[in-house]
């Protein structure tokens, strides 16, 4: 079984204009974040870039596929499974997207950074 963060209640629809789309339940919700540390919404911070503290009002909600996106309500985000069920889905992909960046191969071919090395 792969490790991944979709099962029925909830699952990852995609990135747009810099916007995490997670369905938890009928609703879409989407929330704006970038790559970096972002406190109140990452656990740990392994140094790097941070970002202001993450505002949870800023998220917002889309009811069905034909209505606009509004903020989200007190009352949703009271739901006690809503912020651990949506940081979880998106804090997976930020994690994988973050792994994809570092991972990016060298600019200089292995026989390029040889010569360099052998020619100093």
């Amino acid at each position: 079984m792969s490790k991944s963060a979709n099962n029925n209640f909830c699952a990852f629809l995609g990135k747009h204009d810099g916007s995490y789309l997670v369905r938890l339940g009928g609703n879409i919700f989407s929330a704006k974040l970038s790559l970096n540390f972002t406190p109140d919404f990452d656990n740990d911070f392994a140094g790097g870039a941070q970002e202001l503290p993450f505002n949870w009002y800023s998220v917002r909600v889309q009811e069905n596929p034909h209505s606009d996106f509004r903020p989200i309500t007190k009352e949703e985000l009271s739901k006690e499974w809503f912020r651990p069920a949506f940081k979880r889905v998106v804090n997976y992909h930020r994690t994988l997207e973050r792994s994809a960046r570092n991972s990016q191969t060298s600019r200089y071919s292995a026989n390029q950074r040889i010569a360099y090395k052998n020619g100093r």
